[in-house]
């Protein structure tokens, strides 16, 4: 064969090999409707994005079917940017997702993961976790990329194998677009991390509930300030917001009978202009649906409505509840399986309600936990503080919903 045919049929083969690997991808048909974005370095991101540390469940599996529709849904309606993270739905987020997004185009759709910061003990470590969530993601780069869970515990992992450093070569390569951190720490430490390093971004954990109650606002400023892009972890306060207590309920239908308790803790974050996307961990496919509708028909949120915001939080900070997010980072380290985030859901279900039967419900959802996930199984090893986000004193906090149950359980005898 002649050196002009070899070229030529060769040209032939790649460019029908590439051909091939485009065919059979998911077509994404464009609802008319189409999400806000906003720019973001030369990227205009979609406002709402799919957080994938609460995937919709089926018989203690992830739903591939639910979820498949949920990604279709977002990708239809231009919410194309998803987010997961290595302990995700132990470990078998970036999977599910990754098996879902092969079949769209990879320029389609923005995928967000986060290096471990935890697991890090070595500047080699970084770069096996990192390969190893290409290859569960089934991708070859990631949009977003970030040094996970920077906090009091995982700071020196984070700096003294140089995380930064490494990441930054990845990014040199391609294999990263935007670098940035998640955190949950202290003002003052997320001063000093954010100015130790040019940051594409960082992911803070902001809503109106820790505006008031903790130092989200603070936390804020730091990265305003800094002039460093933020991306929104947590809006609606591990859904929190969406169960107010009834007198918060009442105020926010009647000042707001346009909103759901979703969409008005979602617009109240998108509110803040650093912000160029939000994270929420939807579970099924009508979370999905409310939450880009409120971004399909966005509407800014008035100085009236802030000063509703605070007066909501108020409200659910006199309910004594407690500053749970349901992160299930305590799961990871807890010796004896104690389901922490339900029994802390069920106890602040139980504060907020007003309902004559709440007193029946909350011992009755707490006695269906298995018996060995109970809060009297706690040993008071203090492993699960440690991994909190939070800063909650754990073992004392379980101490006080397992009080609470036998009172309940003996006024109602």
């Amino acid at each position: 064969m002649k050196r002009r045919e070899f070229l030529i049929n060769s040209a032939l083969t790649i460019s029908g090999a590439a051909l091939f690997a485009s065919c059979g991808k998911k077509e994404i048909k464009k609802a008319k409707n189409q999400v806000v974005r906003r720019k973001f370095a030369n990227t205009d991101m979609p406002l709402i994005a799919l957080g994938c540390m609460r995937l919709p469940m089926k018989n203690d599996k992830i739903d591939m079917f639910e979820l498949e529709k949920m990604v279709e849904y977002a990708m239809e309606h231009g919410a194309n940017y998803f987010d997961t993270a290595y302990m995700y739905v132990d470990g078998k987020s970036e999977n599910a997702i990754g098996e879902i997004l092969k079949k769209y185009p990879r320029e389609s759709f923005i995928l967000a993961d986060k290096n471990p910061a935890y697991l890090v003990n070595s500047p080699e470590d970084v770069h096996k976790l990192f390969n190893e969530q290409l290859k569960k993601c089934q991708v070859d780069y990631f949009d977003i990329y970030m040094v996970h869970n920077i906090n009091k515990n995982t700071l020196s992992n984070y700096r003294d194998n140089d995380m930064y450093g490494e990441l930054l070569k990845l990014k040199k390569t391609g294999k990263i677009k935007y670098l940035g951190f998640s955190f949950h720490g202290d003002p003052q430490m997320l001063r000093e991390v954010i100015n130790e390093h040019k940051w594409d971004f960082c992911q803070l954990q902001l809503n109106y509930l820790d505006w008031e109650v903790v130092n989200a606002d603070e936390l804020y400023k730091i990265a305003d300030e800094a002039g460093v892009p933020v991306i929104v972890m947590e809006p609606l306060r591990g859904g929190a917001l969406c169960n107010l207590p009834e007198k918060a309920k009442g105020k926010l239908k009647e000042a707001a009978p346009n909103d759901t308790q979703a969409s008005f803790g979602l617009r109240w974050v998108a509110g803040k202009e650093r912000v160029f996307t939000i994270l929420s961990g939807m579970s099924n496919l009508q979370q999905l649906k409310e939450n880009v509708n409120t971004f399909v028909n966005y509407r800014q949120f008035t100085q009236k409505e802030e000063e509703l915001a605070r007066q909501i939080a108020q409200i659910i900070q006199s309910q004594g509840a407690i500053n749970c997010t349901a992160c299930k980072y305590c799961l990871e380290v807890c010796p004896r399986g104690i389901n922490i985030p339900a029994i802390f859901g069920l106890y602040n279900l139980y504060k907020a309600s007003s309902q004559p039967n709440r007193f029946f419900m909350f011992t009755y959802n707490y006695n269906a936990l298995n018996e060995d996930e109970r809060a009297d199984k706690c040993i008071q090893c203090g492993l699960c503080n440690k991994n909190c986000p939070q800063s909650l004193d754990i073992p004392k906090l379980l101490a006080e919903v397992e009080k609470t149950v036998k009172v309940v359980e003996k006024d109602m005898n």
